[in-house]
């Protein structure tokens, strides 16, 4: 946590006591997972951006600590493509991950340079998050005739694979959802802001959002054949063994997936007390 040496020395800030405020988030997004990064060419990771949106309320004190929480909905996600060689035929990826999510934060925040115009600021916290939202789908394109090339869809209820110039049923109900509902994590950041008038402030932040909890549910579903699909109950998997769209080989063991967060907030903070 912050230390108390910092508080002392500090000049007192002309912009002090409660406030609320709205940001924009916008960011690179990725859904870490240790053994995603170091998987063969079948699946690289893609620049993928995202954004947020924020309410903000808080209390800032006369040395310029403020603590602060609110409300904000983003989404993360992942994309990823690759192009590689298996037995007899050459086959070209392609995938996407896309979620939302509402968090709650809790921001300790310590301002500098509190007599200038422009202040820097430093923050740390934590933050629950709810996923509100989940689709994925990838896709498997082989060049020859010696393997079939497919699609697969996920949704948080539904797991769906649709093979090229193959017009039967292949779609599950899935007892369970493929991401966990809820998780929590760390934000960082670093910024500046500007007094605007008597008791309003904008400011501009990088910051980062690490998901710290695992985003996946990597236990075994049940899978329901829908109606039309030639296949019976049975357990499996979701993702695959390793990394994310390996076949499952042996002793199942995925890491842990983190959502990651990483870009530049703008925003703007409105005092509700007057000052001298």
């Amino acid at each position: 946590m912050l230390s108390v040496s910092c508080l002392l020395g500090q000049a007192q800030i002309e912009q002090y006591g409660p406030f609320v405020g709205g940001n924009l988030f916008l960011y690179k997004s990725n859904l870490y997972n240790s053994q995603d990064l170091h998987a063969d060419s079948v699946q690289h990771y893609q620049i993928t951006p995202g954004f947020g949106l924020s309410f903000d309320f808080g209390y800032r004190y006369l040395n310029g600590l403020s603590i602060q929480s609110g409300l904000s909905y983003g989404s993360s996600g992942q994309h990823y493509n690759g192009k590689d060689s298996v037995v007899g035929d050459v086959v070209t990826f392609s995938a996407k991950t896309n979620m939302s999510f509402i968090k709650v934060p809790l921001i300790f925040s310590m301002t500098t340079r509190n007599d200038k115009p422009v202040k820097a600021f430093y923050s740390v916290g934590i933050f629950a998050a709810l996923n509100t939202g989940f689709s994925e789908s990838f896709s498997f394109d082989f060049a020859h005739a010696v393997n079939a090339s497919y699609t697969t869809t996920i949704t948080k209820e539904t797991y769906e694979v649709k093979y090229k110039n193959d017009t039967a049923k292949h779609a599950y109900n899935l007892n369970e959802r493929p991401y966990r509902s809820l998780g929590w994590g760390a934000i960082l950041a670093l910024g500046a802001s500007k007094r605007m008038n008597k008791k309003t402030e904008g400011f501009m932040q990088l910051k980062m959002e690490y998901q710290l909890s695992s985003s996946e549910n990597t236990d075994q579903m049940i899978f329901t054949p829908q109606a039309g699909t030639a296949d019976s109950k049975h357990l499996g998997y979701v993702w695959g063994n390793y990394a994310k769209y390996m076949h499952h080989n042996g002793n199942y063991n995925r890491p842990a997936t983190h959502p990651f967060n990483l870009g530049l907030t703008f925003g703007i903070r409105h005092f509700i007390f007057d000052f001298d």
